[in-house]
């Protein structure tokens, strides 16, 4: 493993009742001290983290990781940090049934993390504007 300079940790936390499985994970700078292995699962109530990181403050790193929930759809998690310019994340949600936040923490730093959230969509109520006052 390499010594960092900067890092980016990518925290996954499965907070629903679906399995989560990585399908690819795609850098465009830096490297894994540890990649994600595809075909591996994240199962409901699980956390992975993944650190990429460079050797160099000179150097940019960033990438990718596709993740499939098992009732299909994808939650991609993507994020970069220029050399020149501070660290970003966003995540992509295609998948229906599940809702998916993330934050960037300790940016302030050489070793920020994204956490991303996974958890099940909530259902709303339908209103019956049919149902009166006078019903309740």
């Amino acid at each position: 493993m390499s010594t960092f300079v900067r890092s980016l940790t990518v925290e996954i936390f499965n907070a629903s009742a679906a399995d989560i499985t990585v399908n690819y994970a795609l850098l465009t700078g830096g490297e894994w001290t540890s990649p994600p292995i595809p075909g591996s699962v994240i199962c409901s109530t699980q956390q992975r983290s993944y650190v990429n990181g460079v050797t160099n403050t000179l150097s940019s790193l960033g990438g990718q990781i596709l993740l499939m929930p098992a009732a299909g759809g994808s939650i991609t998690p993507i994020w970069t940090w220029p050399s020149d310019s501070r660290v970003s994340g966003s995540v992509s949600n295609a998948a229906t049934d599940l809702a998916v936040s993330n934050q960037m923490i300790n940016t302030q730093t050489n070793n920020p993390t994204m956490q991303i959230v996974i958890s099940n969509a909530t259902t709303f109520s339908k209103f019956d504007p049919a149902v009166k006052k006078a019903d309740l």
